[in-house]
């Protein structure tokens, strides 16, 4: 029977916590226990560059029942510079069934206790680095989780395409306790890579299968780092519609623009100004926080895991807002114009009556 003779299951969870994150300040402050995140291996790493790699830390883990045994879970937290930390919860395996893991996986993807448990560590963290966070809120109503099952070695000496033969991966991707057609199946294996003969790497939409002999994590932290990203443009995209509803109330409330209400229309068109600034400068830093140099076995993993997380989509979402908030300041300031004018016009008006009064009343 082929069994997981050295693995681990990451269960990620992943919230926004602030507008920005000082790491340099924290790795100043922390000295000990943190540590920038760096790409070990070397043919492919240099496809993926980190505008400024996010910081680590080692947390105290804690025990926890599932399915009635009793495992132990590593604790580390991930900080980004764009407002975004992840909890990462660590179980070893060790001559581990694939059957076990199957239910195992479900009864974790069940468990919501999870997520409370990741926001007391926040909690704990930005207490601790409260110098180094710009804006701290937890945002608990935006998480984003993502699950890693990584195995380093099985009991056989078997290749990638000889372990796919002995085992189906795609129940335990699916969290299926049912038989799959093969049609699912093939949908479920299609985004899979590999670089060596016996590595393997499984993406799927909210979880991935790695078969890695040499135990990297290269590609489990820039699943990770994909997976930060979408959560910040989920959140902003979020925060624009708010803003446009409170731009539309604005201008319902205010009605049209008035001759003698000038000063406060310009208020709310330095406003939404301000804002298309912010959100198009917040964006383009997560954008650019991961830069693709080669299309090369990393760089392959990454798009792939962003094309399934759908990225693309919630960009589009974000940069029409952003063109609508764009086409309003520009009505609004065109309205301002012409009301300007309007009031030059009837200033000039007025003027002119007063000349032609003074010069019948005195000439």
């Amino acid at each position: 029977m082929l069994l997981i003779k050295e693995g681990k299951i990451i269960l990620y969870k992943l919230f926004d916590v602030a507008a920005e994150i000082d790491l340099a300040l924290i790795e100043k402050k922390a000295k000990r226990g943190v540590k920038r995140l760096r790409l070990s291996r070397h043919p492919y790493m240099k496809a993926l560059e980190f505008k400024n790699p996010p910081l680590s830390f080692e947390l105290k883990g804690f025990d926890k029942k599932i399915l009635d045994e009793d495992f132990h879970f590593n604790v580390i937290a991930k900080a980004f510079d764009f407002g975004v930390v992840s909890i990462a919860y660590e179980i070893k395996l060790s001559d581990f069934s694939f059957k076990k893991l199957e239910r195992i996986a479900i009864a974790l993807d069940k468990d919501t206790s999870f997520d409370s448990i990741a926001v007391e560590y926040i909690k704990q963290l930005l207490s601790t680095f409260q110098e180094a966070i710009e804006e701290p809120y937890i945002k608990e109503e935006f998480i984003e989780e993502y699950t890693v099952f990584f195995i380093k070695s099985l009991n056989k000496n078997i290749n990638a395409d000889e372990f796919l033969k002995e085992y189906d991966p795609s129940k335990l991707l699916l969290y299926e306790t049912r038989q799959i057609s093969t049609y699912t199946r093939e949908e479920t294996l299609k985004n899979r890579f590999s670089y060596y003969p016996e590595d393997l790497v499984i993406l799927h939409l909210d979880n991935a299968f790695i078969l890695e002999p040499s135990g990297s994590n290269d590609i489990a932290d820039i699943l990770e780092f994909a997976n930060a990203q979408l959560l910040e443009l989920r959140y902003y995209d979020s925060l624009l519609d708010r803003e446009l509803q409170w731009i539309y109330g604005e201008l319902t409330r205010r009605g049209g623009v008035s001759v003698f209400r000038l000063r406060e229309y310009e208020r709310l068109a330095r406003k939404i100004t301000e804002t298309v600034t912010d959100l198009t400068e917040v964006t383009e830093r997560v954008n650019n926080a991961l830069k693709v140099t080669e299309d090369v076995y990393y760089a392959r993993i990454y798009r792939t895991a962003m094309m399934l997380l759908r990225s693309k989509d919630w960009e589009e979402s974000i940069n029409d807002k952003l063109r609508i908030v764009t086409n309003t300041y520009k009505m609004i300031y065109d309205e301002i114009s012409t009301k300007r004018e309007q009031l030059i016009e009837l200033g000039i008006f007025l003027l002119i009556v007063i000349e032609i009064f003074l010069a019948i009343l005195f000439g």
